[in-house]
Formats: structure tokens, sequence, C-alpha cells
């Protein structure tokens, strides 16, 4: 122990600590900041080793050149290049000395060599460091020392050597390297801090593998921890507090995914929120990306299975078949899986009932189609089968007839009684065995009818009126008793139409009608004698009418408008006539008003002021385009606007302001409006150098 203690406290010889320190392998370990071991007291602190102060000392003895005077060949050599060097250089000193140069120009002047001077200097303290480095002696090999006979300083350096990995089992190899030292040694204390250190450490490093999310593994960690250590005594309390956050993320997250399946997205998503507090990294960012992530796939999924139902509402074959495809594309993960595959088995029903719903219109091929749409995957194969063979007995049905419903009814047969839908077998069967028994009526109410007498006829409608109207067949029988009972009225009602066209014939359109209305609405002949009705409705009213619409046009011809149309107006709506007379009430009604413009239109001229003048006009204007007195309104107009200008010209003369007042109220589209422009542009120009005066109208 005595040569522990001196090791601990002076520098080795080199020659006592060349052997241990050329055997590692290992270099020095330098304790990180903030972990260093805290020094002695001055007055307690004794002298410490340093391991590589010896290595640093041996490199920079081998770089040592040795002194003048080691070698006495050499020195000899050098005393006569001295002593012979006067003699060479005597020769020189006889030449008269040069002047000399001020520094800076020296310099200039050899600025090469010193730039290469200095180039070689800075490799060759290069190339000297290289080798200084290389040259230092490897550190002791800690695993191969027999450490019972081993020196304290080797324990340190190796000890610092395995803490410097910074793994638990550096730190734990670390302390049990120094563990041995006794407890009275110089350096207890020093050491002592040391293992401190590096529990707090293993401690630290516990608390990192927590929080990168392996529970077991940090208190296994921190259970490695010496108890002697003030670490130690805190591993029960960090691992409460480690068991407490990851038990309190576990219910977070538990309760979660309960929220996700069912489908409570936002109740879900505020307690991913929570995780974030948990005061674990792992469960604030990896559970919790995971947990959101899942959440957000659960959403997506969920609307895409909205979009699938959507799609599977329009009930055709492609939506159907769209929306099995997304509905089958969600994940077996999700938390929507099992809605959807609810869902799915909802759509394998609809696409049976569609199928079954295009037997009803007859439309086998688009039933097969269904039932190709159907996914293996819902075990309804069975049902698959019925309904295929209930496509084929409906195509035998379809054939019409007695046979081909017989036909049906044997392949329906085939539908035992533990099949899945043999109760609907049994129902189809049922309303063809009871369309066969309708059609067998149908058939012998036909057979009735054939003397076709209005009895026969009646009694067959008898016969077949006995068919429910629930039966199949009672369709047909319905048409058949229609075409039976249009035998029968036509049979009752063609004397009395033949009569009433005898009457119309001989000229008695009152009696003909009188006669055709004896057929009520809705029967055989019902339609061809309103036909003849209204025929010789329109030929009696014309009969009465044309005499007042012939006196009418006459007292028009006459120019007795208002007479015609009084007699043109005692024509009554909705009789043959009605429409011809009123067009022409129509026609001569413009004509009076026609009249009436153009008779207001002279009176008012008749006063032969510019006013009176350009108000005839406006109402001979207003003479409508197709009423014989337009032309002459025409003619009027034209010369009541060559009068206004006339006017306006007699006062050019006088007073050309006023004669512009007069002709600017020549109305557009008049003949003499064109006029009338011309002759104001030329007394504007001439009225521009002359003093207005106060325009009044006359």
């Amino acid at each position: 122990m005595a040569s522990d203690q001196d090791t601990f406290e002076q520098p080795q010889p080199r020659e006592l600590s060349t052997g241990a320190a050329s055997s590692s392998s290992v270099p020095p370990v330098s304790v990180p900041s903030g972990q260093g071991l805290p020094r002695l007291p001055r007055d307690r602190q004794p002298t410490r080793y340093d391991p590589l102060a010896e290595l640093r000392q041996r490199a920079d003895s081998s770089h040592i050149s040795p002194r003048f005077g080691d070698n006495p060949s050499r020195d000899a050599d050098n005393r006569s290049v001295d002593q012979s060097a006067p003699r060479q250089s005597a020769p020189r000193q006889s030449a008269p000395p040069s002047p000399r140069l001020p520094l800076t120009q020296r310099l200039a002047k050899t600025w090469p060599i010193w730039s290469v001077g200095i180039l070689v200097a800075v490799m060759g303290v290069g190339a000297v460091s290289a080798v200084s480095l290389f040259r230092i002696p490897n550190l002791p090999n800690c695993r191969a020392i027999f450490w019972p006979t081993a020196a304290a300083t080797t324990r340190l350096q190796c000890a610092e050597a395995y803490a410097e990995q910074g793994t638990v089992e550096g730190y734990l190899d670390a302390i049990a390297l120094l563990e041995s030292l006794p407890s009275d040694h110089p350096l207890r204390g020093e050491v002592d801090l040391r293992i401190e250190t590096w529990s707090d450490n293993i401690l630290d490093l516990a608390e990192t593998t927590f929080q990168s999310g392996d529970l077991a593994e940090a208190i296994a960690i921190a259970r490695r921890i010496p108890n002697h250590t003030a670490a130690a005594q805190l591993v029960n309390e960090q691992v409460g507090e480690w068991n407490q956050i990851w038990e309190e993320a576990e219910a977070i997250y538990t309760a979660a995914e309960a929220d996700l399946k069912a489908l409570a997205f936002q109740d879900a998503f505020a307690k991913a929120i929570q995780l974030l507090d948990v005061g674990n990294t792992h469960w604030e960012t990896v559970k919790y990306d995971e947990l959101t992530a899942k959440i957000t796939a659960a959403r997506e999924d969920l609307n895409q299975l909205g979009k699938a139902k959507e799609l599977a509402r329009q009930r055709t074959l492609k939506a159907m078949q769209e929306a099995l495809k997304l509905a089958q594309g969600i994940d077996s993960q999700s938390p929507v899986y099992s809605e959807a595959q609810s869902v799915i088995r909802e759509f394998g029903r609809d696409l049976l009932a569609m199928a079954e719903a295009a037997l009803e219109r007859r439309d086998a091929i688009a039933a097969g189609q269904m039932l190709e749409a159907i996914p293996d995957s819902l075990g309804m194969g069975a049902e698959i089968a019925d309904m295929r063979t209930f496509i084929d007995a409906s195509q035998l049905a379809w054939q019409g007839g007695i046979t081909g419903l017989e036909g049906a009814i044997v392949r329906l047969q085939s539908v035992s009684a533990d099949r899945p839908l043999y109760g609907k077998a049994q129902a189809l069967m049922g309303r063809w065995q009871d369309e066969v028994k309708g059609r067998t009526q149908l058939e012998w109410a036909r057979q009735v009818a054939l003397p076709g007498t209005v009895a026969d006829l009646q009694a067959a409608i008898i016969e077949a009126r006995q068919i429910s109207r629930s039966n199949a067949a009672w369709e047909d029988a319905e048409a058949q008793i229609g075409r039976w009972r249009s035998q029968i009225e036509t049979a009752e009602d063609r004397p009395i139409l033949s009569q009433a066209e005898a009457q119309a014939q001989t000229g008695d359109l009152a009696g003909a009608i009188a006669t055709a209305r004896q057929i009520g609405p809705g029967r055989a002949l019902s339609d061809e004698a309103q036909e003849n009705i209204n025929q010789w409705r329109n030929s009696l009213q014309r009969a009465e009418d044309g005499p007042l619409l012939a006196q009418a046009r006459q007292l028009a011809a006459q120019g007795r408008l208002a007479e015609a149309v009084a007699v043109a107006s005692r024509i009554g709506a909705g009789r043959a006539l009605s429409d011809e007379a009123q067009s022409s009430i129509q026609t001569w009604r413009g004509q009076i008003q026609g009249q009436q413009q153009l008779q207001a239109a002279y009176q008012t001229a008749q006063a032969g002021t510019v006013n009176a003048l350009v108000e005839a006009v406006r109402l001979a204007q207003q003479v409508p385009e197709g009423s014989p007195q337009r032309a002459e309104a025409t003619q009027a107009l034209t010369r009541w606007s060559w009068d206004i200008l006339r006017l306006a010209e007699t006062e050019a003369v006088v007073n050309p302001s006023r004669a512009i007042a007069i002709a600017a109220a020549v109305p557009a589209q008049t003949e003499a409006y064109a006029q009338a422009q011309l002759r104001l542009r030329e007394w504007r120009a001439a009225a521009q150098d002359q003093p207005q005066g106060t325009l009044t109208m006359p």
C-alpha cells in the first residue's frame, strides 16, 4: 500500500513508470464540464500524479538535438573548419567595402529567400509535431491488466476511460474498478466524488431511456446503481414517478382508443392533447403522433364510408360497385372497419333486393349483373344460387301461357325448405299457381263469348270478372272485358247513330243532334257521335249566323263602320263564326280609330299656328298602318310639315331668331325635316354675329 500512496503523491521516475505506460492502449479520460471532481483545500491537497507528464517529457526529449561538445570528433571538425575559414576569406578582406543599403531595400531584394525560409520553417514545425504525436507511447490496456497488483494510477486512468464511454456498463465498470481502493486512501474523497458523479450519470441514462419509451429498461438501469451512493437513494422515488407517468399516459391512450372505436373523434383528439403534458418524451411525441395519425385515418375512413353510402343511395349497378370498392378499401385495423363490414353486408342485401326488383321488371340480364356484384366474402352464395333459380323460373313464366307458368313452378320446386329463399320461392309459386287458375278462367270466358251475341258477351264478362284483381291474369282479363263491353255498346248504339245520320241527311240538323246525344260519354261510339254532333252544330250555327256577318260586312263596305261592328257583335263567342266575326270587328274598329285620329288632326291644323300644325302632325302619325286613312294621313302630315317650314322661312326675313325656333319645331320623320335642318344650320351661322332676341312662339 505504501507504493500506491507514493504513486498518487509524487511523480515516479521514468524507469519505474514506462513499463505500465507502454502497455496501455486507452487514452486518458477528461471529465465533462459540470461533472469534474471537486479539488481539496490547498493545505490538504496531495500532489497529484499526471499520467501524461512522463509521456510528454519523453516526447520532448526525443526531439532535442545533441549539445555542442558531446561528440569530440565532430567538435574537432568544427574547429578545423573555423580555423581554415580566415585563410579562405583573406583575399576578400582586401577589397574596398561597398556602401551599406537601408534595411527595407535589402529585404525587398531578398524576399524570395526569406519567403522560402518561412515556408520551410512552417513545414518543419508541422513535421516535428506529427512525429511527436506518433511517438507518444500507448496508454494501458485496461482489459489485460491484472488488477490485484495494478497501481492506483492505472486504476484511475482506466476508470476514467471506462466512464468516458458514456454507457451504463462503462460507468459501472469504472465504479467497480475504484471501489476496491481502501477507505483510508489519500484520494478516497476524490474517488467517492467521481463515483457519485458516475452514479448520477447512470440515473440520467435511465431517465433518458425512460424518456425514449423503454420503462422496463429504465427501471433495470436505475436498479443497478450501487446502493451506497446518493443516487441510489433516489431510485425508488424516480421509479415510482416513472410508473405513475406511464400509467397515466397508458390510461389516456386507452381512453382515446375507446373513443375512436365509438367514432367520437373530438373526445379522442382532446385526450390526445393530454398526452402532451404527461412528462414523457416518448408519449408526448411518438405515441401522440401515432394517436393523432389514427384519429386522422379514422376520420378519412369514415368520410370514405359516407361517400360509399351516398353512392349506394343511387340504387344503380355502377354506383353500388363503386360503393363496395370504397367500403372494402377500409383497413382492418381502422376503428371504422366493423361498421364498414356492416355496411358491406347491407350493400350485399341491397344488391339482392335490386336483383329481385329487376326480375319484377322482367330484366333478367340486370338481375344477373346485380348478383355478380355481390362480394364472395359476404357468404351469400346460397341466396345468390336461389336467386339464379328465380331468374330461370321467371324466364319460363315470361314465355306466356299456362305451359310457361307450369314450367316455372316446376323449376322453383327445386328450392328446398332448408334454402334461405325458400319462403320467397313458395310465395312466387303460389302467385304463379293463382295466375294459372286465372288464365284458365279467362280461357273459359273466351269460349263463352265466341258466338258474339250481346247475351254471350255479357256472360263472358261475368265469367272473366271472377278473376281476382290481385291475380297476375287480371290485367289480360280486364283488357278482354273492355273489348267485349265495346262490342256490346257498339251493337246497342249503332242504330241510334245511324238514325241521327239519316236525320242530318234530310236537313234536320237539330233533330240529328238530339238523337246522337242519346249515346252517353265513355261508350264505344261516343267519340264518333260527338264528332258528328260538332259537325252538325257548326253547320247549324253557320246557317244561323252567316246572314248577320254578311250584313255587317255590307255596312262596313258602305263606310258605316260603327253599325257594322254592332251587327257583328251579335254573334256570340264559341259559335262557328265567332272567330271570323271578331277578326272583322277588330279591323273595323281600327278603321274607326284612324278616321277619328285624322279628323282630329284636320280640326287642329285649322288654327294655322306652328303649335297647331305640330300637334296635327302628331295626331296624323297615330293613324294605324292598316287603316284605309293611313295614306291620307301621310299626305296631310307631309303638307303640314312643309307649312311649318314655310312659316319659318317667311319669319327669317324679319326675325331670324324666331325663324330658328319655328324650324326646330318641324317634327322628325316628316318630309320637310331634312330641309328644315339645313335651314337651321344656315340661320344659326348667320345669327352668330347678331344679338339674340327673345324667342316667342306664335
